[in-house]
């Protein structure tokens, strides 16, 4: 595939420099640093977390968890998905340069990310020790579940980055449909608390249930359906080809629409 002879693996100490780099400058004249990225997650369930759990008539102690890894892992999904589109645009000037490849480009924007979302774990940790949360040794699942929303970050990040800087308008269209999906993912409500079989559909169409599922349910101690894995790891399949086509045959014109 031409996306593996995009990368010279030699340079993943610079792609780390810059990523930490990148992550660091922009809290760099901020009294809290990078711990501004708690505050807003952790506001979210603190003040939110108990009107939710009465809103869906489930224990405070069942909620609270399901909600915490749920904001915390849409945090993750949420920047693949939105900055995804402007990934070559944020980075004009090493395209120009030449500096860096398109790929190596990606590579540092998911590392950046990535950092954020440890940064955010702790909030859960937090949450786990409030509520006295046992994971059990199942709980290690949920690291290949992350492994595989990396590994989607990445060639999302490459589809949408081509289409992103050749139609700007992606950006916005993009940042819309993340707010309506937000809403339609199990975070702020239950799907086992929902009456009937009415959501099954929207659940099953829904791709960002199932990435969410595949870390979410070990930590809580669920199984994860086996549609889950089935639609994940096909739209894991799928994009990586569709990354790889679309990168043999667009890349070239990237810096011409930068």
């Amino acid at each position: 595939m031409i996306l593996e002879h995009a990368l010279d693996f030699k340079r993943w100490h610079r792609w780390l420099y810059v990523a930490w780099f990148n992550f660091v400058v922009t809290y760099r004249k901020t009294t809290l640093g990078p711990f501004w990225l708690l505050a807003g997650p952790a506001l979210f369930i603190v003040i939110l977390g108990g009107l939710y759990s009465h809103v869906n008539g489930v224990e405070t102690d069942v909620f609270i968890p399901h909600l915490a890894i749920g904001v915390i892992l849409w945090t993750l999904i949420g920047g693949f998905v939105t900055k995804s589109t402007t990934v070559y645009q944020r980075n004009r000037a090493q395209i120009l340069q030449g500096s860096m490849t398109l790929i190596e480009i990606t590579v540092v924007d998911i590392i950046s990310i990535v950092l954020q979302f440890i940064h955010q774990l702790l909030i859960a940790v937090v949450v786990f020790i409030i509520y006295s949360h046992q994971l059990s040794w199942y709980a290690f699942v949920s690291l290949i579940g992350i492994a595989i929303l990396v590994a989607n970050g990445f060639w999302l990040s490459i589809v949408f980055g081509i289409v992103g800087a050749r139609y700007r308008d992606l950006n916005q269209i993009i940042a819309a449909v993340m707010r309506v999906a937000f809403l339609a993912t199990p975070i702020i409500w239950m799907a086992t608390s929902t009456r009937g079989q009415a959501m099954g559909i929207y659940l099953l169409l829904n791709p960002f249930y199932h990435f969410l599922e595949i870390v979410r349910a070990p930590l809580l101690g669920m199984s994860i359906p086996m549609t889950s894995w089935i639609v994940v790891l096909t739209l894991t399949i799928g994009g990586f080809i569709l990354a790889n086509e679309m990168h043999k045959r667009f890349a070239r014109l990237v810096p011409l629409w930068v």
